[in-house]
């Protein structure tokens, strides 16, 4: 029965993005939801329905295997001159996003949560997460002295909660935030650009897409192994995938494979139907519900100040969308907005935001969790 419900998970990854891509032919319903949103609420329904009843580790393992895949293909198209000429703003954008966790995570804990046990540790991880990813909110947790079972409480709600705000980053988003901010979106991305990446391929030049992207991977896994003898270290994998990538993109042949974006923007749907797997409600019944509350509390005051300071500091929409991407979600999730926003050019400054951004999350948790701590005692 175990091996059926894998092959069904298979399946599902592999054949759920091409029905994802046909959806603006859906009418409205196309029009609001994007592909990657499509394939993310599948997943969800697959696992919370019990469809697929597969071991976490698969369904983690498909999920890291697909969007280490498309990361290079994604980054081929990467536009160093586009870095340089809007770095300034990218960088901006990137500061207050952490000031507006930082700030956001602090007040609303200690004023309307003061009261909630062990608060100074959810607060902690959660600053942690929305400033870096989910290993620093587990690495902050253990900081902390968290118990296993709490920071897993605090994981599965900032999945369920994260995953409904990346929902609306992915769909309606983009259009509410240009409500606010100055609108830039795709301003620099040419009709010309985006006939490259449209159009049927053929299976060879599929093919090679993909072995291009597998070679770049080994390369990365080898190095890792290198370095530290296994490859749990996610930032150092993705900061030679990214190095590796930006290089080979460089190179004749690589500049000769047409749709490497496409094969790549597959990839990610694939990922995010995995991701979806991921997402288990029944965690958040009962004890959990007031993680929930704290969650919800704290991503929509984090987003909320980073607009508000966004729109005083005259950030540019695209760079508000990236960083706040890079922030909340970490590299992998770059390619969903730039999908979205139709530029691809946004991953690698995007990526290069959610490091940073990971490198200070333990810092900025711990540290935040033991001043709450201090401060309610």
């Amino acid at each position: 029965m175990e091996t059926l419900h894998i092959l069904v998970q298979v399946l599902a990854m592999l054949i759920f993005p091409f029905v994802a891509q046909r959806s603006k032919h859906w009418g409205q319903l196309g029009n609001f939801l994007s592909p990657v949103v499509l394939c993310y609420i599948f997943g969800m329904i697959l696992s919370n329905f019990n469809l697929v009843q597969t071991p976490i580790t698969f369904r983690e393992t498909c999920s890291q295997i697909s969007i280490a895949l498309a990361l290079p293909l994604l980054l081929y198209s990467s536009d160093l001159s586009f870095v340089y000429r809007n770095l300034k703003v990218f960088m901006l954008s990137f500061v207050l996003a952490i000031l507006s966790a930082v700030l956001a995570t602090g007040v609303i804990s200690y004023l309307f949560f003061s009261d909630f046990p062990l608060i100074h540790q959810a607060a902690g991880m959660l600053l942690a997460v929305y400033v870096g990813g989910t290993v620093n909110l587990f690495a902050t947790g253990y900081g902390l002295e968290a118990s296993a079972d709490f920071i897993g409480l605090v994981n599965a709600a900032d999945i369920v909660v994260g995953g409904s705000y990346l929902l609306i980053l992915t769909s309606v988003g983009p259009k509410l935030v240009a409500l606010v901010l100055r609108r830039k979106i795709s301003s620099e991305y040419t009709h010309a650009e985006e006939e490259e990446f449209t159009g049927s391929l053929s299976p060879g030049m599929i093919a090679a897409c993909l072995l291009s992207s597998v070679l770049i991977l080994a390369i990365a896994v080898g190095a890792s192994f290198l370095v530290f003898g296994n490859m749990k270290n996610g930032t150092f994998l993705i900061l030679c995938l990214t190095t590796l990538s930006i290089a080979a993109s460089r190179l004749e042949v690589i500049k000769k494979l047409r749709g490497s974006f496409q094969v790549g923007e597959y990839l990610l749907m694939m990922f995010c139907v995995g991701l979806g797997l991921l997402a288990d409600l029944e965690q958040l019944v009962g004890d959990g519900f007031q993680i929930v509350i704290l969650t919800i509390a704290t991503i929509l005051g984090t987003v909320g100040l980073h607009l508000l300071l966004a729109k005083i500091f005259k950030v540019d929409d695209e760079a508000f969308l990236v960083t706040s991407t890079a922030t909340i979600f970490g590299p992998p999730f770059i390619p969903q907005i730039a999908a979205t926003i139709g530029n691809p050019k946004v991953i690698l400054p995007g990526i290069a935001a959610a490091l940073m951004g990971i490198m200070l999350a333990n810092y900025l948790g711990i540290s935040l969790g033991w001043f709450l701590a201090w401060l309610l005692n």
